[in-house]
């Protein structure tokens, strides 16, 4: 059987890495595991063990960049022929006030989660077509279905990827090529600790500038800074407070890459799943919106 050659972005930590070291440890598939810092490259170069350099390569790739897009799967399809399977891992989060979440930080979020991950589709996309063969598998969040409040521009790089996912599979299939979105609640990961991290900082990280004069609040600043401190102290350790393993998710994705007919959506555990159903009985989004305003009374 010919091995089966992977590219996972997104691999100095978190449920990239894992997933690296997962199919690296499967025979039969080759792991190009990429991030943007090599110098990050430690802990999967200690964990991947005797698959280091047999089985597990680790390439620098920022998803942020263009050309570092660009030369990246130019140097893999001249190594490699075409590529089987592409993880379109690599993510980064933003928490703030809508309305104090600069354009560059905007821009950010939505060059990592989305821009990126479509220019490495439309990059390695042509040689799954010509092959009729290939999976991608995007790796998103229950937040690409159920909005959370101050992880808005996070929410909707997410949404993005489903809009895009629900779109393309119809087409890809037509071509024997899969499209999967990946939906973790939380999990363990970077993303998850920076989230935390700001969450101890306590509301005022978030009530900075919610005033000229922080001891004379306008009514609308003041209940905003109401609002963020119940987001602190009751949403964030309810949405946050119990995580799924990272290795199940890793788990999850390795099986959906055996699959014969995998998943356009999948989510990683029963609760996700539940969820997931909920929003898609909630055509008017009144249930969803009225749960969530629930923690700010």
């Amino acid at each position: 059987m010919a091995t089966k050659k992977i590219v996972i972005t997104g691999c100095s930590s978190g449920i990239g890495l894992a997933t690296a070291i997962l199919l690296a440890k499967e025979n039969g598939l080759k792991v190009i595991a990429t991030m943007r810092n090599l110098q990050k490259c430690g802990d999967i170069e200690k964990a991947a063990g005797e698959s280091l350099n047999k089985s597990l390569f680790i390439k620098k790739l920022d998803v942020s960049k263009e050309d570092s897009i660009v030369n990246f799967t130019r140097n893999i399809l001249e190594e490699e022929g075409s590529i089987d399977v592409l993880i379109n891992n690599a993510g980064i989060a933003q928490v703030g006030r809508f309305e104090s979440v600069s354009m560059e930080q905007m821009q950010d979020v939505f060059q990592t989660n989305f821009f990126g991950a479509v220019r490495m589709t439309q990059e390695l996309l042509p040689g799954m077509r010509k092959k009729r063969s290939g999976h991608i598998i995007f790796v998103s969040s229950i937040a690409g279905l159920k909005p959370f409040p101050f992880l808005d521009i996070y929410t909707a790089s997410k949404f993005a990827i489903e809009g895009l996912v629900g779109s393309i599979a119809p087409i890809l299939r037509c071509f024997n090529i899969s499209v999967t979105s990946i939906q973790p609640g939380p999990v363990k990961t970077s993303i998850h600790d920076n989230v935390a991290s700001n969450n101890q900082k306590g509301p005022e990280f978030l009530c900075s500038n919610v005033s000229e004069n922080s001891n004379v609040l306008e009514d609308s600043d003041n209940k905003m800074a109401h609002l963020i401190r119940s987001f602190h102290e009751k949403m964030l350790p309810d949405v946050w407070g119990d995580y799924q393993p990272v290795h199940e998710v890793s788990e999850l994705i390795k099986k959906c890459i055996l699959e014969e007919k995998p998943p356009v959506r999948l989510q990683t555990s029963d609760e996700m799943t539940k969820l997931a159903k909920q929003i898609l009985v909630d055509p008017n989004g009144n249930h969803t919106t009225d749960e969530l305003e629930a923690y700010f009374k």
